[in-house]
């Protein structure tokens, strides 16, 4: 069983390769995960009931992720960023959130989400 074992992980991210990379991370550590590649598509998905935890880009590519923080947060689910950006708009406003830089490793990546998992 991996550190993630029985754990729904939503990964919001536009660009496929990192989205894959994420995914095989998360699913070696026993997650299952679900993916959005759009602002629309991820904020249908922060309304699935069994979301454990989020990770999500800032900067999609018909937006940016603040409202699906919003989304997550009202309903109580942890989630940090994966981003290439150090400053933008979403990352002033959600400071509090962790952040990761990309690109990361599979091993810090795992040990962040599952820190998320036992706030």
């Amino acid at each position: 069983m991996g550190a993630l074992a029985g754990h729904l992980v939503l990964v919001v991210e536009d660009d496929p390769l990192v989205a894959m990379g994420v995914s095989e991370a998360l699913t070696d550590a026993g997650a299952e995960v679900i993916l959005a590649h759009d602002l629309h598509t991820a904020l249908e998905m922060a309304k699935h009931g069994a979301i454990s935890a989020a990770i999500l880009d800032v900067a999609l590519g018909d937006g940016d992720s603040g409202a699906v923080c919003a989304a997550l947060k009202s309903r109580h689910v942890p989630f940090m960023f994966l981003t290439g950006f150090d400053t933008h708009d979403t990352l002033r406003e959600w400071a509090a959130i962790p952040a990761l830089a990309k690109p990361t490793g599979e091993a810090e990546l795992v040990t962040n989400v599952a820190a998320l998992l036992t706030c």
